[in-house]
């Protein structure tokens, strides 16, 4: 009964879909014929401009035209969604060929197809659209598939990953997806001319690699750009008839999949293409066409009557406070969220306060020598699996066995870093743990600290922050601040449920932030200070223009919060993370051996930036065996 239902409401919707097709051809017909009509009055008064000699020639052309452009989309949706993506020039994924972008994507398609327990549809990328965006197509599940852009691959990290494709799923659930490929078919009656325009004017341009121009460019180009103007009416319609009609159900897809996955993070989705330079935007000449079936606007915000609402709007419906947060933070972070927020709802959120925890103040300088082990300590970093698995004295073990002990160890490692030779006698730390952690080899503090990280358990809010307070102090106790110490507090941030939502936001929005890293990284190194300097303009040309390098010529001393400079880093782009994480390895460890300290502080970023670090770690244990050698 419930399937007939189903079935009664989807005919229901294709019958009304059709009818407003068949008004909007009318009305095309119509304006069309009149516009020509005006014209054949201008020569001949005695002719009606409703109804004139050329009214029956021209409306059997224009019938003529659109009925074979409907049969052809047919001809070409004879394969489902297949054809779409080929029509489109995508390129399927395949799981052997894929590179890590593309496996994660179908490695998410795949989880989901087995939650909601349907066939897993094939996923397409459209490799030369550098927008965030993706659409489905189809009509049953075994031609159902998910075309995602090339910028939606190099740019979102799995969870956002996992807010996009859970929209297209539900599309598909719902049976969308067929109505909107339906739709496709039946509204390209009036979008052919547009295609054919923009087809034949793109002759007439140069291609990428190509030597020379072809000598009938100029005509392709004009020729093209009158077939799109007499197109452009049939757009026009088209693109009203979907704002009147499908302009609204957006907001209803975005309330769905957050309650059909139970998590916000299609909001994170939505937050990522707001700051991204190219937005959702699709330059395909097939744009228009499938504007209905994308995620979000496959045409320029400028563009009249889009039938998805901006990005704003639909993180407003989402969330309205988070709006306000991003234009009162000029896109930066968000403090009132801690990270686990995203698998909850917002209005289990709403009930609560939350209140962030913010570094001591005043706030301390960038420590600009390294905190070095004594000179009898070795500086090559250990193996990660002898160094965990390293003899620790008793005293330290049964510390580790409680939260209390745990939390000793941490204050006596961090005050070692700071002290080293001297822990003040005021200082409130076991005396024991102190002189067993001197006792052991420097390289393992940091082992152990992670160790002692995982057992301090749960504690209230107000508890937690007060241990943060202390740690921080600690470790800005002279008033100067290192990376790695700055890193270790992060890891305990994560551990209590304090380490706050990073907000995407661009490239250009965080250059200070990323001048002050490059420098923060730079002081952890074991070279010297000339050198410092010359590695410190290598990198930066790397990413600053040649008007910003002046501006950042000089180390600033103005005081820093490294914490914030890393929640405002991890909110960049995926590719932009990699690029300056692959610019710091080449210009930092490519051609030394990289120390402890400085093999700690690689794999907490890359950790701090959402990535996995044992490949990382594993990869600069190979390079530093190939330089001893």
């Amino acid at each position: 009964m419930k399937h007939v239902g189903y079935s009664f409401i989807k005919n229901k919707n294709m019958v009304w879909s059709a009818s407003v097709c068949m008004l909007a051809v009318l009305l095309t017909l119509f304006i069309l014929n009149t516009i020509v009509g005006l014209n054949v009055f201008y020569f001949d008064q005695t002719q009606s401009i409703f109804w004139h000699v050329l009214s029956p020639y021209l409306i059997v052309l224009l019938l003529s035209v659109m009925i074979i452009s409907v049969l052809y989309e047919f001809y070409v949706f004879r394969s489902g969604g297949h054809s779409l993506a080929k029509q489109l020039g995508a390129r399927r994924l395949s799981l052997i060929e894929s590179i890590p972008e593309e496996s994660i994507a179908l490695k998410i398609t795949e989880q989901l197809a087995d939650t909601f327990l349907i066939d897993a549809p094939a996923v397409y990328v459209l490799p030369d659209e550098v927008g965030v965006n993706a659409l489905t197509a189809g009509f049953y599940p075994r031609d159902i598939v998910i075309i995602l852009t090339w910028g939606a691959l190099q740019n979102l990290d799995e969870l956002e990953l996992y807010g996009l494709l859970s929209h297209e799923f539900n599309k598909i659930l719902s049976g969308e997806t067929a109505e909107n490929t339906r739709l496709k078919i039946l509204y390209s009656s009036l979008t052919t001319f547009s295609q054919w325009g923009s087809k034949i004017a793109k002759l007439g341009f140069t291609k990428h690699g190509q030597a020379h121009t072809h000598k009938f460019a100029t005509s392709f180009v004009a020729m093209g750009g009158i077939i799109w103007l007499i197109g452009s009416l049939g757009v026009l319609i088209t693109r009203f008839i979907k704002y009147i009609s499908l302009g609204s159900r957006t907001f209803k897809n975005d309330q769905k999949t957050r309650r059909l996955i139970q998590n916000d993070a299609n909001v994170q989705t939505l937050l990522r293409i707001y700051v991204h330079h190219s937005g959702s935007q699709i330059h395909s000449e097939y744009a228009e066409s499938i504007s209905h079936m994308c995620f979000a606007n496959s045409l320029s915000p400028q563009n009249w009557m889009n039938i998805h609402p901006s990005i704003e709007q639909r993180i407003y419906e989402l969330n309205p406070g988070l709006v306000q947060d991003l234009q009162l933070e000029n896109l930066k972070k968000l403090r009132n969220q801690p990270l686990f927020s995203l698998f909850r709802s917002f209005d289990e959120l709403n009930s609560e306060v939350y209140t962030p925890w913010s570094s001591p103040q005043p706030l301390p300088l960038l420590r600009l020598s390294p905190i070095s082990f004594a000179i009898n300590d070795a500086i090559k970093p250990l193996n990660p699996e002898i160094r965990d698995n390293m003899q620790r004295p008793e005293l330290i073990q049964r510390a580790l066995q409680t939260a209390t002990g745990s939390r000793e160890v941490m204050v006596a490692i961090l005050m070692i870093r700071q002290y080293r030779e001297f822990i003040p006698a005021e200082a409130e730390v076991s005396r024991a743990i102190v002189d067993s952690l001197l006792h052991l080899d420097g390289r393992v503090h940091i082992s152990i600290f992670h160790e002692a990280c995982k057992n301090i358990g749960s504690m209230p809010a107000t508890i937690a922050r007060q241990f943060l307070m202390k740690l921080a102090r600690i470790i800005q106790e002279d008033g100067e601040i290192g990376l790695l110490d700055a890193l270790l507090l992060e890891c305990v941030k994560y551990e209590l449920n304090l380490l706050p939502l990073h907000t995407p936001t661009s490239q250009e929005d965080v250059k200070p932030q990323i001048v002050r890293l490059i420098d923060a990284l730079l002081h952890v190194q074991q070279i010297n200070s000339q050198n410092q300097l010359d590695v410190r303009k290598k990198i930066l040309r790397r990413v600053l223009t040649l008007k910003e390098l002046e501006m950042y010529a000089e180390i600033s001393d103005e005081p820093i919060d490294l914490s914030e400079i890393l929640n405002d880093i991890a909110g960049l782009l995926l590719r932009d993370r990699l690029s300056i994480l692959g610019v710091a390895e080449l210009c930092l460890w490519n051609d030394r051996i990289i120390t402890q300290d400085e093999l700690d502080v690689l794999q907490l970023l890359y950790w701090r930036f959402g990535f996995e670090t044992d490949e990382i770690v594993d990869l600069m244990q190979k390079k530093n065996s190939l330089m001893i050698v």
